[in-house]
């Protein structure tokens, strides 16, 4: 079995709502998950944008990273999320393995707020 530590965000006007379905439509796809609360935090990054709503979860699934990935990028898109909203600051729904197996996959998530605010709710060490 594999694990991922995940982080997941949203900044539209539902971002709670949003985060909050996402977490039940993943306890769906894998064998086991545990969530953190759901927080607010500013947004990071030059292009100005509202507070995103974030948790972080941490999965156990027989999946590989590529098809985890694959999943979690689909699902993304079937909540609308398209390419062209990155310029514009609108997350309809964001989810990034950070990490795989003990192995930092996205260091700098890592360090931000909107992942260590979960993590330590979690009691996660990596």
């Amino acid at each position: 079995m594999n694990r991922a530590i995940i982080g997941i965000g949203s900044n539209i006007p539902i971002a709670k709502q949003r985060v909050e379905e996402c977490c039940a439509d993943i306890l769906k796809m894998v064998s086991e998950v545990q969530f953190s609360s759901i927080y607010e935090t500013v947004a990071v990054g030059s292009l100005p944008q509202p507070n995103y709503h974030n948790c972080v979860g941490v999965i156990t699934t027989s999946e590989s990273f590529e098809e985890l990935k694959l999943r979690l990028k689909e699902y993304e898109r079937q909540a609308g999320r398209l390419p062209e909203h990155k310029a514009d600051g609108k997350v309809i729904i964001d989810i990034d393995i950070v990490v795989w197996n003990n192995d930092v996959i996205k260091p700098t998530d890592l360090a931000r707020s909107y992942m260590t605010i979960g993590m330590n709710e979690l009691n996660i060490q990596v």
